[in-house]
């Protein structure tokens, strides 16, 4: 199923309620689990569809905020959206967290 089919809930699906997951108004939501790589580590986890969105966007914020062209109050709204996504993390799936992003 697509996110497109109505029928289909990835949010409920997973056990989440889409207004308590950080970005979920903007976030695309693939199908399936994917496995993902801490880049220092190696260490791999598997992530539902929900949380690859989540640590993508976390991800991106993390990264934008070191970015040198860009102006410090953007900086802090990205690393604000970066905290947010790791304290979801913290809370709804501690392993990957540690795994991840700690």
């Amino acid at each position: 199923m697509t996110n497109k089919d109505t029928t289909w809930d990835s949010y409920v699906h997973y056990g989440y309620i889409k207004k308590d997951v950080p970005f979920s108004e903007h976030m695309e939501i693939g199908e399936k689990p994917e496995m993902v790589a801490n880049r220092f580590t190696d260490v791999e986890i598997e992530l539902n569809p929900v949380e690859v969105a989540v640590y993508d966007v976390l991800m991106g914020s993390y990264r934008m905020h070191l970015h040198p062209d860009i102006d410090v109050k953007a900086r802090k709204a990205y690393y604000d959206d970066f905290n947010k996504g790791k304290n979801w993390f913290i809370e709804n799936n501690p392993q990957a967290y540690f795994d991840l992003i700690d």
